[in-house]
């Protein structure tokens, strides 16, 4: 045949296809679209955005909002130093991608990067303002403010003045002075509030639910009072209606922060607490008569944790809608630019008074008869007998001020509250509303309302261009930037959201000015047009090994997580939950044309189970090379690591060959271990059942043992002399994963013991030794923690598939499958010396939630030859956003690689066995690679049909 090769292709978010013609762009596309015209803006010469030599601007995310609008956010270095405060600029884009405004930090910087003072002295200043310990050693870098500020960070974590605290110190680099703070953790007070009966989602089955809620973003209320374990209940009928009940305070928990992500996607279409479907972990029993969000500054609100305590006389639950939408509202806060940074309690009072705004959207978003929506934060709270904590229309009523002050800075940051909550009831009510609180004005001005919701867009889109050290006037003018926007042929809303703000005294600086119709652009950059490349001609290069499809791994892993949680939440020898787990691994493999049989035995008077599959009709079966692995887990917990993990990962292995079509010299065969807790029990019962043929007959086995530790090793076997052959295959499988590997003796404590006592040449593959921490040395190869357990959930019941280092997982699993190909004798992946590539090699960014297609045109000249494989080469860095799809001429969609929110592993690898024998083959393929989410981006470097 003759190949030819589009190398242009087409960024379908840029508006091209392979054949030039201009495609209906749908949202994902409009994205790129705009994401595209932001980092023009910023990289430009000439578009007007300020910024020095010295500085240096990276995308960090994408948010889109309602009408159209897009917010893009970038980090900024100078001479290579972070900028920790007024670092951040954002972008923002229209339903056009017209850009329609920015906002970034103070600059261009101009300091000298040379400290004078000491990390050492850098420690003790803060030391003294803060009472704990140093986490970590100090970082040098900038404030934003007038040319820049050199500063030291130091982070110190223990308790502060009102409980828990992380505070981020900066001190002059050059005179040793103390600057300001920020703590990851925000505090408040509220009271448990009893929603009466209400609609919970939570997962499980008849006997075992768990109060976790699979449809927004696995939210969980957990036990702070029990080392955080998670409310399960045999009915699913939860609480007794009791304010001190701690199941009940989890029901109020868990209603209110369903609430609050409900009405996130509804009224302002974000996607959770972070806007990529995650939310922070809640816990109720906290011994304290108080409540606090800790942000871990990951991007990843799942990290994040919000706790909530009790009331003074220990009567009721600190948990009420608002209160918990406060807390939550701190998440928003630290997930949107700038993050919760800042160097004076003035940024803390808009966080304080962020939680409080969403706190009263999230009161009337629900609209519960049992706690009318107001303006009045926890009023159920009677700690001393004076009602409310904060009175939104009228501040001065709980002492705090009403009105913007020079004071506010070094005002508590609850108090430092008061002005935003005022101008938010002024904004959305006015300051005489009918039927409802008037509210004092501090000019003494009478304002209108524009409405609740009105009001909460407008201070949403705000925050999707804060800054770090988010002040007064910079909260007021991007108020008014977002109502220009989001009202672009209409002044009302602007004349009241500005008049909000002079009614509590906040003063203009750099305000925008309003005029009716669409705004002039401040740039519109072109898209750029497809190039061309020369035709590449038809390869012979051998396929590559299979890569594994790691989201396939992860989800056999979480059907064992669900498996344990329905029986007992463990899968141990001789229980419910290990029969299951073995029924479920049969029935993959019976349906992918396996045979298999269950031996069983017995250990410690209870019937034990292995399970051995063979592929049929795969060359000679007196040559057979074996890869096993323990099913079983501890009976204190699920073993998702130990031995899920394994056990996943030859499941995949073993579809995976059967799917390829390979055949070697040799036959392959799988094994699943039971009660390998107990002492090897399975793995011995199934050697010593083989006849001296049988064992001879076996050429090698490969042993698969927690492959997916949270700080991963990425160990080879090196105990069994006769194994060399498999330990060098294995070695050449991490060396083509560019994973440096370290043997490892395991002393026979793992099931490849049995096979080599008996003379089967052994070997295998763990992600860590008998030393029960990383090393420095090692912690240095593999990016670990060095001093640190390879897996602090080793036979506890914390060894969940949150205990999963998924990259690892994804590594050995590959590698597992290297050294089956390998060994079996087959050509990798299945090809063959007769194998024709076709390659197309021209570069596509794949940048946040954008799609890209690049195509390959097929024109036969002789028989015609089914696409057999497809090998696809993207360099990321987090592959779990990635969806990708292989598109036949004729339209046909082969799925190449699911997305996966627990693949946070880099980079794609991989060849796909494909069965195209029904496709027509001349026309252009395509490949599709969709980006489905924010922060991360990568490059599609190259991708081949194998024929």
């Amino acid at each position: 045949m003759i190949v030819t090769v589009q190398a242009a292709g087409a960024i379908i978010a840029l508006g091209y296809t392979s054949a030039s013609e201009l495609p209906e762009l749908d949202a994902l596309e409009r994205l790129a679209i705009s994401t595209a015209a932001a980092d023009q803006y910023v990289s430009g010469t000439s578009t007007g955005f300020v910024k020095g030599e010295d500085e240096k601007y990276s995308r960090q995310q994408v948010t889109p909002a309602s009408r159209g609008l897009t917010y893009v956010t970038y980090s900024r270095t100078y001479k290579d130093l972070p900028v920790f405060v007024g670092g951040e600029a954002v972008v923002v884009t229209d339903s056009k991608s017209t850009v329609r405004s920015s906002t970034a930090g103070s600059g261009p910087l101009q300091v000298s990067t040379s400290a004078k003072v000491s990390a050492k002295k850098a420690k003790a200043v803060a030391l003294g303002k803060h009472q704990g310990t140093v986490r970590g050693e100090p970082t040098l870098g900038v404030i934003a403010e007038g040319d820049g500020r050199l500063v030291w960070e130091v982070v110190v974590s223990g308790d502060g003045e009102h409980g828990p605290s992380v505070a981020h110190a900066f001190v002059d680099g050059q005179t040793g002075a103390y600057v300001g703070s920020w703590d990851e953790v925000a505090r408040g007070t509220g009271n448990g509030h009893y929603n009466e009966q209400v609609h919970l989602d939570t997962t499980g089955s008849a006997g075992r639910f768990e109060l976790r809620d699979p449809t927004r973003g696995n939210m969980r209320t957990l036990n702070d009072a029990a080392s955080g374990t998670p409310f399960t209940d045999a009915d699913d009928v939860w609480g007794n209606g009791v304010g001190s009940d701690l199941v009940t305070g989890a029901v109020d928990t868990q209603y209110a922060g369903a609430a609050v992500w409900d009405m996130l996607e509804e009224k302002f279409s974000r996607n959770g607490i972070d806007d990529a479907g995650r939310t922070a972990t809640m816990f109720v029993g906290l011994p304290a008569a108080n409540a606090y969000y800790a942000c871990a500054g990951t991007g990843d609100a799942s990290r994040d944790q919000t706790k909530y305590g009790r009331t003074t006389d220990r009567a009721r639950q600190v948990n009420s809608v608002d209160v918990v939408a406060h807390e939550l509202g701190h998440g928003i806060f630290c997930h949107t630019p700038g993050g919760s940074r800042g160097i004076t309690n003035e940024t803390g009072g808009l966080n304080e008074g962020t939680g409080d705004i969403f706190g009263a959207l999230a009161e009337h978003f629900v609209a519960n008869p049992n706690d009318p929506a107001d303006y009045l934060v926890g009023e159920e709270v009677n700690l001393s007998g004076r009602g409310p904590i904060r009175t939104m229309y009228d501040p001065s009523k709980n002492g705090d001020p009403n009105c913007w002050s020079t004071d506010i800075p070094r005002t508590r940051v609850h108090s430092a509250a008061g002005p935003l909550n005022h101008w938010f009831y002024l904004a959305a009510e006015g300051s005489k509303p009918a039927g409802k609180p008037a509210s004092p004005t501090c000019n003494g001005t009478d304002v209108t309302g524009i409405g609740l919701w009105q009001a909460g867009e407008i201070y949403y889109h705000a925050l999707l261009r804060k800054t770090s050290g988010w002040t007064y006037t910079q909260a007021r003018k991007a108020t008014l930037d977002a109502t220009r926007e989001l009202y672009p042929n209409s002044c009302a809303e602007f004349n009241v959201i500005k008049a909000a703000w002079n009614a509590v005294s906040v003063p203009a600086q750099g305000d925008p000015t309003c005029t009716t119709g669409t705004p002039t652009p401040t740039a519109s950059p072109s898209a750029p047009g497809p190039s061309s490349s020369p035709t590449s001609p038809p390869g012979g290069e051998p396929a590559a090994a299979p890569d594994i499809d790691g989201a396939k791994v992860e989800a056999h892993l979480e059907e064992l997580g669900r498996i344990a949680a329905a029986n007992g939440g463990n899968r141990a020898h001789g229980t419910p939950g290990y029969r299951a787990s073995l029924d479920y691994v049969k029935g993959e493999l019976d349906a992918a044309g396996y045979n298999t049989r269950i031996q069983q035995f017995n250990s410690g008077g209870k019937p034990g189970f292995n399970l051995i599959a063979d592929l049929p009709d795969r060359e000679d079966h007196d040559k057979v090379v074996m890869l096993g692995a323990h099913l079983d887990s501890v009976d204190i917990g699920p073993g998702i690591n130990d031995n899920g993990s394994g056990s996943a990962g030859i499941l995949e292995v073993a579809l995976t060959y059967a799917a390829s079509g390979a055949k070697g010299d040799k036959a392959i065969r799988f094994g699943w271990w039971g009660a390998e807790e107990d002492g090897l029990v399975g793995s011995k019962a199934y050697v010593t059942s083989l006849s001296a043929a049988e064992r001879e007959s076996i050429t090698a086995y490969l042993n698969f043992d927690m492959i997916g530790s949270p700080n991963p090793g990425y160990f080879v076997y090196n105990d069994d002399a006769k194994g060399d052959f498999i330990t060098e295959a294995l070695e050449e499988g991490f060396a083509a994963e560019d994973v440096p590997s370290e043997g490892v003796s395991l002393r026979g404590r793992s099931d490849h013991a049995p096979f080599m006592a008996v003379g089967i040449p052994s070997g295998g593959t763990a992600t860590l030794s008998l030393v029960p921490v990383m090393s420095q040395a090692q912690a240095a190869k593999w990016n670990g923690k060095a001093g640190q357990p390879f897996d602090p959930c080793y036979h506890r019941n914390c060894d969940t598939v949150e205990n999963i280092s998924t990259a690892a997982l994804d590594t050995h699993t590959d590698v597992a499958a290297y050294a089956a190909w390998k060994l079996t004798g087959v050509h990798a992946a299945g090809g063959s010396a007769g194998s024709t590539h076709v390659t197309n090699n021209t570069h596509f960014p794949i940048r946040d939630r954008s799609v890209v297609e690049s195509p390959i045109t097929v024109q036969r000249d002789g028989p015609a030859q089914a696409v057999r494989e497809v090998k696809v080469d993207i360099v990321h860095s987090y592959r779990g956003n990635l969806e990708i799809h292989l598109l036949a001429p004729d339209g046909t969609e082969y799925l190449i690689k699911r997305p996966s929110r627990l693949d946070r592993a880099d980079d794609v690898k991989l060849t796909k066995p494909i069965d195209s024998s029904a496709e027509k083959t001349d026309g252009t393929w395509k490949l599709r690679v969709r980006d489905l989410h924010s922060g991360n981006i990568g490059t599609l470097r190259s991708w081949s049909l194998i024929f």
